[in-house]
């Protein structure tokens, strides 16, 4: 028998390590897929009805693993790779777990921006076995490097290998992305797409995608469908209020669940003598900030890339059409009122490019608590929004968003028996537990309404007032237990405080919301506005939305012939002025007498800040020790 020559061994160790390389991206396929699914059954069953999708994931990671192929410490670096992909996949699982929406590449951007929530997601303790979990797996890592053994590596042939590979894949994503190109329901998108492919193109994915036929001559057929409308002559034009609310949903749209009372009778009320509908809105269980994108701006979400937050991509150096723009010409003000951190979501940046005069964040509010979790009662909204009516003589549209619905919601049995208790859930104890959580948030919310109704039905001008929840609870429901069917869909409801408005059941999307709105009210200022009051139902409405959307963002802007007409606003932070009235320090600190002092307020002195005690609006005190 012959001696194999060592380039034989060489060689023949190369291939075995190609043959591995796919085998290995096949077996991390499967368990990134039982991670994404929480269930190996349904990675099973998803190998079984969709195999080709399957099959092109596992290309996709045996894409990465084999960039391992040319470094002697070749199996380090495929350990690496598969590590990196495996915590991606972990990450991916706890948070559909917490919103339901899958992770994607914004995910990470909006999580450094907004670091300080982390609390409320994870606990003390789980921070503590997070970080221990990054130590083990970096010496895990360490002690791979170590004892990896090192192989000759054949660079040509590993080359040749990765080329051939990473073409027949690139050829192969042509298709499975033009066949894969919904994500209008990103829970469904990804479940279908696989994760691996869906992950990476919420990374490459982004803005409205150039029309096939892009120029002057066909956005201006789109405007000669549209033509503009002189707004209808009023004697006095209402104030408009929206006000998005977390999670909100009534309770009696969770089919496979009964409540000890109805969680909300005055919303309930309202929805059924009011106009009133479903809601499709883009996300479900976070991304708030998508849902009133749609609402303040008319634009499709749909539209933009995977996952993507216009927020944090478009609107940091562009400014947009929106109601708040819209409505200036007829000579309103426009607010923006949010009780949580002014930076969420970047807000105190984007709402001066949508138009807004004033912007009332949570650090320009006097008098608010907290509920469980940490997040502001909706109660905190009522004194805002009338102070927003009363600053301007002229009219008002004021948009809101609350945030005491928000998940996570508590898995544990409260110590004190909740309020409202359920039926329904015994077999999941977790899940009953969390419902009944959030069914008594709702009930805190609902009393809200309550209260801010009464003050509007005594207010002198004519008000609307519309209400809607941005998007459904984290709770683990399927789409069948839920009365619209549909994971993606939340109710609204409009009310006026002079029953000028005749009861109407219509079904939106929250892109079609202010244009509805205010059609009813014979306003028709703006561009998407009219677009959507006219063109709704029209066989290429969508395909035209689109268009629009891409010239106002990304192209030429024939729109505006060729310059857009709106500048970013001097927005004013809070309503009420902030003003200092005396100074006086006492030896030991700075006792500070003025007007309109929050919680957020902060004491100088030489541009050092001071330990500061809020007292009260009138009154903060600047420890100097």
């Amino acid at each position: 028998m012959s001696a194999i020559s060592p380039r034989a061994a060489r060689e023949k160790n190369f291939w075995y390590s190609v043959l591995y390389t796919l085998v290995l991206g096949l077996l991390l396929n499967f368990v990134v897929e039982a991670l994404s699914r929480h269930s190996a059954l349904a990675t099973f069953a998803y190998l079984y009805h969709q195999p080709l999708a399957f099959l092109y994931n596992t290309l996709v990671l045996a894409c990465f693993l084999s960039l391992a192929l040319p470094f002697r410490r070749r199996r380090f670096v495929r350990v690496l790779i598969a590590v990196i992909w495996l915590v991606l996949a972990i990450i991916n699982c706890v948070m559909r777990f917490m919103r339901i929406t899958p992770l994607g590449c914004y995910d990470f951007v909006i999580f450094v921006r907004n670091f300080s929530i982390a609390s409320i997601y994870i606990t003390v303790w789980q921070m503590v076995l997070i970080a221990l979990g990054a130590v083990a797996v970096v010496a895990g890592m360490m002690i791979v490097f170590r004892h990896a053994p090192r192989a000759v590596p054949q660079r040509k042939w590993a080359l040749l290998f990765i080329l051939l590979l990473w073409g027949m894949t690139a050829l192969c994503t042509i298709p499975y992305a033009e066949y894969n190109h919904n994500y209008a329901d990103p829970s469904k998108a990804y479940k279908r797409s696989g994760f691996p492919y869906s992950l990476l193109r919420s990374a490459v994915d982004r803005g409205v995608s150039r029309p096939e036929k892009y120029d002057k001559a066909a956005i201006a057929g789109i405007l000669d469908e549209v033509p503009d409308v002189p707004p209808a002559p009023v004697p006095q034009r209402p104030n408009f209020i929206f006000l998005q609310l977390e999670s909100f949903l009534a309770a009696d749209n969770f089919l496979s669940v009964q409540c000890s009372e109805d969680p909300t009778p005055t919303f309930t009320a309202l929805r059924d003598t009011c106009t009133s509908g479903f809601l499709h809105v883009p996300m479900i269980g976070g991304g708030t900030a998508n849902v009133e994108f749609e609402v303040v701006t008319g634009m499709n979400l749909s539209d933009f890339g995977t996952g993507e937050y216009p927020y944090s991509t478009v609107l940091t150096d562009a400014t947009c059409e929106s109601f708040a723009y819209d409505l200036r010409d007829l000579g309103y003000a426009a607010h923006a009122i949010h009780s949580n951190t002014a930076t969420f979501y970047r807000r105190h940046q984007v709402f001066p490019r949508l138009g807004f005069d004033t912007f009332t964040s949570l650090e320009y509010m006097q008098d608010y608590s907290v509920n469980p979790l940490g997040w502001c009662r909706d109660t905190c909204l009522t004194v805002p929004i009338l102070d927003a009516l009363q600053a301007e003589d002229a009219p008002d549209v004021i948009f809101t968003v609350s945030v005491q619905g928000h998940g996570m919601y508590d898995t544990d049995a409260p110590d004190i028996p909740y309020a409202i208790t359920s039926a329904g859930l015994e077999e999941d104890p977790s899940l009953k537990n969390a419902f009944e959580y959030y069914v008594n948030q709702l009930r805190e919310t609902d009393g809200f309404l309550r209260e801010l109704i009464a003050a509007l039905e005594a207010y002198p001008e004519p008000v609307v007032l519309v209400i809607y929840g941005d998007h459904l609870p984290a709770l683990d429901f399927e789409e069948e237990q839920f009365k619209s069917g549909s994971l993606l869909t939340t109710e609204y409801v409009i009310w006026t405080n002079d029953s000028s408005l005749a009861p109407e059941r219509r079904d939106l999307a929250s892109y079609q919301l202010s244009s509805y709105v205010f059609s009813r009210f014979g306003i028709s200022n703006g561009l998407l506005m009219r677009f959507h009051q006219q063109y709704a139902g029209s066989d290429n409405y969508l395909s035209a939305l689109h268009d629009l959307e891409y010239d106002m963002l990304y192209g030429d802007k024939y729109l505006y012939d060729g310059v857009s007409p709106h500048a970013p606003t001097q927005m004013r932070m809070g309503i009420r002025p902030i003003a200092v009235e005396e100074a006086l320090f006492d030896g030991r600190a700075m006792i500070v007498t003025g007007e309109n002092f929050t919680r957020a307020s902060t004491v100088y002195i030489n541009d050092r800040a001071l330990d500061t005690v809020y007292v009260n609006p009138t009154t903060l005190v600047g420890l100097t020790g």
